[in-house]
């Protein structure tokens, strides 16, 4: 390999081999695109090794630092940490890398150990690829540096963005992409992308969906999964924090709350929830629950649907407030139209009579607390009348939607525009198939010209580089409209107005006495007024222009 430099016979022979570092990287990143073995540690290794022995030293007795499988982005990794370590307490003298993206793909933090640091330092650096090496003010190399620089962090970020664009797609697509699976599954052996129900973890979801039921409350089911000394996820996992754990036994109401609320156990997956913010960056951050990707009936679930969503009805009552014996019909239900606060449901007396028979009356929760100092009102109302007249209130406008909602045909009308959509994108994606398939008999035509002396091998190159360039825009094309399409198929509501149909049938048949899940599901919320209007604010919207 030609290398310019003033004596190249004796460039590292002033140098012991102890003072020289080989400092060798491959990213995620540079395996997933890699178009050759080039960057493997072994070709690294090897070039350097041979670039160390045509200059007068012995490569193979250099210090080696090695980070595999680490980004560029950052300079927080542990092969070059320990190199740091070496350069602070003047070890080092000579700093080598393949090229200069084996230094990182960091254009300012480049710069500032080209420009700076190894200066600072008196360590001399060589990137083999470019020929540059920092101590030779003759090598014009050297100026090429901040460009050089700018074109790796480029190339990194637009490599970013591909990765998590095939990411998405696969995770469309259904496709597990995460590391450890969540408590209770793992990784199908024959394929990485697929989850597997891990019976030993997921007789404990079971366990914990079974005692939330029973007790209503995230602290009792953490104080007998700690009773009975099961092993907290990461503990079972084996993670690192998991093995540095003081409490392996011990159950938080965080944890509970997390496996009660997860989609995962009932067979949908779900995945983007946490995302870095930069391509530099190592730190997570939870998204938005709308941008989550969520695709159904992926995997074997743990959790039946009805026991999934009596749960959810059950927390989201619940919330902040703890299990009692009794619970009325709409607890947790209540607020004041005026200060926003919840509304309460004062103790039943003993008097003798059934807890849902005795007269107990509401109150506002601020009042309550600050009635001194005039606080919103007490917003007092006799319960046992105040529930007739909510059952009354939605059982009229269930009457309403009865009588002049025609699902049949709304039910059809939805079902078209499904049908046509879909076919619509079905289509799009069949003809750029096609167009695809039409591209790759024109590559081949043009092979066979080149074959045959027709064309020179430069039109060859220009003419396959454009329509393999066409191929490519189609391809990523087709693979936006399947994104598109599954997007569709999650949100066209079809599924969620039978389902909503469904409720407003069963509250219709026990109007007289509905249960406490049905309400739940129905209603999002009532605000009671200081003179005692209500406002009801329903779940499903397909009841909402009737009140």
């Amino acid at each position: 390999m030609n290398f310019y430099c003033t004596d190249k016979i004796t460039l590292l022979r002033m140098y012991s081999p102890e003072e020289i570092a080989k400092y060798i990287r491959l990213s995620m990143a540079d395996e997933y695109n890699q178009s050759d073995e080039s960057e493997s540690v072994v070709n690294q290794r090897r070039l350097m090794n041979e670039f160390i022995n045509r200059n007068g030293n012995v490569g193979d007795r250099c210090k080696e630092f090695i980070d595999d499988g680490v980004s560029g982005t950052n300079f927080d990794r542990p092969g070059w940490n320990n190199l740091m370590a070496e350069m602070e307490s003047g070890k080092i003298k000579v700093v080598i890398t393949k090229s200069l993206s084996r230094l990182g793909r960091s254009s300012f933090e480049c710069g500032y150990y080209i420009d700076y640091y190894f200066p600072k330092h008196n360590i001399r650096y060589i990137a083999i690829q470019e020929q540059i090496d920092t101590q030779n003010k003759e090598n014009s190399n050297n100026e090429y540096v901040s460009l050089n620089n700018f074109i790796n962090e480029k190339y990194s970020r637009d490599l970013s963005k591909n990765i998590k664009r095939v990411y998405k797609i696969k995770q469309y697509a259904g496709e597990y992409m995460g590391g450890i699976p969540i408590y209770g599954y793992k990784k199908d052996p024959k394929d990485k992308h697929k989850l597997i129900i891990d019976e030993e973890s997921a007789d404990v979801v079971r366990k914990i969906f079974e005692y939330y039921l029973k007790t209503q409350s995230k602290s009792m089911v953490a104080k007998l999964l700690t009773k009975e000394k099961i092993p907290i996820p990461e503990v079972y996992k084996k993670t690192r924090r998991g093995l540095n754990a003081k409490y392996p036994y011990e159950w938080s109401m965080s944890t509970v709350s997390k496996i009660l609320n997860n989609q995962m156990y009932i067979g949908n997956m779900v995945q983007n929830v946490y995302n870095k913010q930069s391509f530099r960056e190592k730190k997570i951050i939870k998204t938005d629950p709308k941008e989550w990707i969520i695709v159904e009936n992926t995997h074997e679930p743990i959790i039946d649907i009805d026991t999934f969503n009596r749960v959810q009805n059950i927390i989201k009552a619940n919330y902040r407030l703890p299990a009692k014996p009794y619970q009325r019909l709409f607890d947790g239900l209540l607020y004041c139209a005026e200060c926003g606060h919840k509304i309460g449901i004062g103790n039943p007396k003993k008097d003798g009579r059934p807890i849902n028979q005795q007269y107990v009356y509401t109150y506002c929760n601020l009042y309550r607390k600050n009635s001194a100092y005039n606080k919103c009102s007490p917003h007092s109302n006799n319960y046992n009348k105040l529930e007739q007249q909510l059952l009354n209130i939605i059982g009229n406008i269930c009457d309403k939607y009865m009588k002049l909602i025609d699902v049949e045909n709304i039910l059809s009308n939805k079902k078209t525009a499904f049908a046509t959509y879909t076919n619509t994108l079905k289509k799009k994606i069949g003809k750029l198939e096609t167009d695809i398939k039409q591209l790759d008999v024109k590559i081949e035509k043009i092979y066979e010209d080149r074959l045959n002396d027709v064309i020179t091998t430069d039109t060859y190159k220009k003419l396959t580089s454009k329509l393999e360039e066409e191929k490519s825009k189609k391809s990523i094309e087709i693979d936006d409209i399947k994104v598109s399409l599954q997007e569709y198929q999650q949100n066209n509501g079809v599924e969620q107005f039978l389902d909503a149909n469904k409720l407003i049938e069963q509250y219709y048949e026990s109007r007289k006495n509905p249960p406490r899940e049905l309400i739940l599901k129905m209603v999002d919320r009532i605000e009671i007024h200081s003179d005692k209007t209500i406002d009801v604010y329903l779940k499903i919207k397909q009841l909402k222009q009737f009140f």
